[in-house]
């Protein structure tokens, strides 16, 4: 790029964000009221590259004053000022090192800014210091553009704020004669100019969307989001600005500039929310009358009122988070695996159910109803997935209307995938209704497709019931059991019962034990999960172990306990009695996976199981044993099997020996063990060797382990790798004594570099672009250098060898960078990096096999492309109080490096194949 476009972009990356004071004049007629309006406001915005993203969030008090009313240039107009207080800053799950950034973003924009607003709704001037950065400035546009609205009520008016020059697309839903929602949309196409320039082209895929609501005069909320996706070669010159700016600008920035650059792959998105919290007198000192009102740089007080206020303010914070219920639903139909809206949704209505709605909205649940009714008759596979989602959120509700709507849609879906599912979001109702309860019986008495799965929620449904609605539901299940002859309806049945959790369901259930089918003992063993603890059941159960041998009848004993043991706190779980105990370790003796399901109950009883138990569970499999490469649980200690196996091909001359013991019993005890290897790798690899032997003693108690003792010694010299590697290590109790380890090579390489040019840069272009409270800044460099260096290598490896090479090298390096500053304080970005190597090598090698000569030499020239790497890195800054950047901090979770896959050395000409030299290549390293 020549010199003056590189320096035409560097002033567009700065100037984006431009703004100064403004042209025309105000005349004022009459003073506003004594009062002023308190907002809640949040921002964020995100920067995505490469499935990278970075998030940057703001929340802040806005405190509006109307200061007069009169004429601005003959258009009749009000003037606003306001200030921005208790600003907080986040960045992702960062929130706790941003304290020192959020009190310098409070600082910074702590000063008063005024607009001027048309009677029309237009956003007209902006006044502010002189002593403000642009950066405050254009953060306070971007709170004055939420005010920006058009009482004309006409479908597209021509506007003007912070990003562009555009169409705006306007529909409106009247709430009364003075309320109304306008909904504004401006996209690519809408676009007049972007930064105050023409367009030769629109590769800035631009979409933005928001909502203002005005009654009485007096902004209610503005919400929106924006969404910008660079593309393809963009050409644009100058700076955004309101209206009444274009003068002072042209005053202030008598340079013309542009630049042309290319960005695929970069997005970003913003979105902001407005909302008005309450007004004020100015005169009195009047103390907050509803929490519900208390904006989120409030929220520590929240502790000071009672579960219903602070559940208020919540409900507030999630309204103002969602662009509406209805919006959020469209967007999860899209993708319904958003669990972060779907619980925002969720926590919604779970607090509409028990507050009901704040004032001036419909319930929630109404929207999620509406939205149900539209799928009703789809069979389309993502509309299916959709309801499932809708009854899990009327689950949550819990309402009789919600509980009715999903009983219902079980008779009525034909779908057993979507059946199961109605089932299982049913099981999860709190509180159920008696009405509802009515419902499902006779459903169930009806026997008909959607009986089996709504039995065993059915059943569920008891945990959480009244004790009234708990009893009716155990004896229906009772009764059902003694009218049915069916034993899969039974089985279903049984399940059920033992789901209610109920202490009066044993007497029935134990009857079932010995039933002659063994499908309904399983089902039956597998109710009485929840009730092992009692003294009667685990009679029962002894005396059905002895007389039933079944591996799978004590498998699912074992499961059971298992079962109701994991249910239990473990201070609450208390073991069972020893007869059950012994009638169960009788029937898993010789039976390895009941064995461990056994000392995985006994584990979970911690220090309340038996010694006795313990002794019972004795392992003796543990031997002594010499065979190097035997599938030895204690052997591993000293050295894996598939390490011990490949020994003895790779040093087919060797001697081993090892040894292991183990102490105690299977829960707890000592793992002894000992082992040691001598190998040579014979006339394939004359000089390779491995040296090994190690001890190591390991205490285990409930499934944890500790290393008492650990030494090991070792020498090796792998074939084909052109180094020896010694090890001594020696611990005690997890203390190091010794840790000795050094590689010793067999090769030496001397490196001479001849010529290194410098770095030249064959693109480069950076651009800006504002949203919000922030800009992103998107950037693309590609560089390239050349090195040549003199190599010389020699290795002694079975075989004596050496390599002379002259090796050009071009490397091409390509950056891209996405970089998002918030709030002045914070900014966060990724650079993903590409590096790039070509070499061509002419090379003389020479070796002499060991044992075997005759000295042979090669003349080759090759090529390739040796070191390619892809490197993502993440990053977010914080302001410091002096107002400087500080470190960046790397997210880790967001970057990532690649290693590309290599090409070559290719042969381009050789006066003989190195491979007769039957010497290992030279270079290669121990893996």
């Amino acid at each position: 790029m020549p010199g003056n476009a590189l320096k035409q972009a560097a002033i567009l990356l700065v100037s984006i964000l431009l703004q100064h004071a403004v042209q025309g004049k105000y005349v004022e007629s009459e003073k506003g009221p004594d009062e002023y309006c308190v907002y809640s406001y949040s921002a964020s915005q995100e920067t995505m590259m490469s499935g990278s993203q970075s998030k940057l969030e703001m929340e802040s008090k806005i405190e509006v004053t109307l200061e007069s009313v009169g004429e601005y240039n003959e258009q009749s107009a009000s003037k606003y000022c306001f200030q921005v207080k208790d600003t907080s800053v986040y960045v992702e799950d960062e929130t706790d090192s941003l304290n020192e950034a959020s009190a310098a973003a409070s600082h910074l924009l702590s000063e008063s800014f005024c607009f001027i607003q048309s009677n029309e709704g237009k956003i007209l001037s902006v006044q502010y210091s002189p002593t403000e950065s642009r950066e405050v400035v254009n953060i306070k546009k971007g709170i004055a553009a939420a005010f920006q609205a058009n009482f004309k009520k006409t479908e597209v008016e021509v506007e003007q704020d912070i990003q562009s020059k555009h169409y705006s697309h306007y529909s409106y839903e009247t709430i009364a004669p003075d309320h109304v929602i306008m909904h504004r949309t401006v996209d690519s196409e809408s676009v007049i100019t972007y930064a105050s320039s023409e367009l030769n082209d629109k590769p800035i895929a631009i979409q933005r969307v928001e909502d203002i609501e005005y009654n009485k005069g007096k902004l209610i909320k503005s919400a929106g989001t924006t969404s910008v996706n660079a593309n393809g070669p963009v050409q644009t010159e100058g700076v955004s600005h309101f209206e009444g700016e274009d003068d002072v600008m042209a005053e202030n920035n008598p340079d013309t500039y542009d630049a042309t650059f290319t960005s695929d792959g970069l997005s970003a998105s913003g979105k902001y929310s407005l909302t008005l919290q309450r007004c004020v007198q100015k005169s009195k000192n009047v103390r907050r009358s509803s929490t519900h009102q208390l904006t989120m740089s409030d929220t520590s007080l929240a502790h000071q009122f009672n579960k219903e206020e602070r559940d208020y303010i919540e409900m507030g914070r999630l309204r103002d988070s969602l662009p509406s219920v209805k919006k959020s639903l469209i967007g999860l139909h899209r993708n319904t695996t958003d669990t972060f809206t779907s619980d925002m949704v969720k926590k919604l209505l779970v607090l509409e159910s028990v507050h009901g709605p704040l004032p001036g909205y419909q319930p929630a649940v109404f929207d999620v109803m509406d939205y149900l009714r539209s799928l009703t008759m789809s069979t389309r596979e993502e509309d299916i997935e959709m309801r499932v989602l809708l009854y899990s959120l009327l689950a949550a509700e819990g309402s009789l209307k919600s509980q009715e709507t999903l009983v219902q849609a079980i008779s009525a879906t034909k779908d057993r995938k979507e059946r199961n599912s109605l089932a299982v979001q049913l099981a999860f109702v709190q509180n159920v209704h008696p009405n509802v309860l009515s419902e499902i019986e006779n459903i169930i008495k009806s026997g008909n497709d959607s009986t089996d799965p709504l039995i065993l929620s059915y059943g569920a449904l008891a945990s959480s019931a009244t004790p009234e609605l708990q009893h009716r539901i155990v004896e229906f299940l009772k009764s059902q059991m003694d009218q049915q002859d069916d034993h899969s309806k039974l089985i279903h049945l049984i399940h059920s019962l033992g789901n209610t959790e109920s202490s009066t369901i044993d007497r029935e259930i134990i009857q079932l034990l010995g039933h002659d089918n063994p499908s309904i003992r399983l089902a039956a063993v597998y109710a009485l999960r929840y009730r092992v603890s009692s003294g009667d059941v685990q009679y029962a159960l002894s005396l059905a172990l002895r007389g039933n041998p079944d591996p799978d009848f004590v498998e699912m004993v074992l499961r059971a306990l298992n079962a109701g043991a994991e249910s239990q706190h473990l201070s609450e779980i208390e073991p069972i009695d020893d007869s059950l105990f012994e009638a169960v370790l009788q029937q898993a003796r010789n039976n390895t996976d009941l064995l461990a399901k056994l000392s995985y109950y006994v584990k979970m009883l911690g220090p309340k199981a038996p010694y006795k138990w313990m002794v019972s569970l004795v392992d003796n499999h543990h031997k002594r044993d010499t065979n190097w490469n035997e599938n030895n649980a204690l052997y591993n200690l000293v050295s894996d099997l598939n390490t011990r196996t490949s020994d003895l091909s790779n040093y087919p001359t060797n001697k081993a020996y090892v040894w292991s013991k183990s102490l105690g019993v299977s829960s707890i005890g000592l793992n002894l063990a000992f082992g040691a290897f001598a190998g040579f790798g014979g006339s394939a690899n004359p000089l390779s060797y491995k040296l090994f032997a190690r001890g190591i003693a390991q205490g285990y108690a409930f499934g944890y382990t500790k290393t008492a003792f650990e030494a090991l010694i070792s020498s090796v010299n792998a074939p084909g790798v052109n180094s020896i590697q010694n090890r001594l290590y020696v611990s005690i109790v997890g203390k190091v004594l010794v840790d000795y380890s050094k590689e010793i090579p067999t090769c030496r390489s001397w490196s001479y570099p001849l010529y290194k040019s410098p770095t030249y840069d064959l693109l480069k272009f950076t651009y800006s672009i504002p949203i919000y409270v922030g800009t992103i800044d998107f950037g693309v460099t590609i560089s390239a250098n050349l090195g040549i260096a003199a190599t010389l290598t020699a290795c002694i490896n079975n075989c004596i060898q050496a390599k002379g090479a002259i090796v050009p090298t071009i490397t091409v390096t390509a950056t891209g960078s996405a970089t998002g500053t918030l709030a002045l304080v914070v900014r966060g970005g990724a650079d993903l990096t590409g590096t790039f190597q070509y070499n061509a090598t002419p090379d003389l090698t020479g070796g002499y096999v060991l044992f075997k000569g005759p000295f042979k030499f090669c003349i080759n020239l090759t090529h390739g492309w040796p070191n390619n790497a892809l490197s993502l890195y993440a990053y977010y800054q914080t302001r410091k109080w002096n107002l400087s950047w500080g470190d960046k901090n790397k997210w880790d979770a967001a970057s990532k490096d690649w290693s590309l896959p290599s090409w070559g050395p290719a042969t381009l000409w050789s006066s003989c194949d190195p491979t007769t030299l039957k010497c290992q290549p030279i270079g290669k390293k121990q893996h």
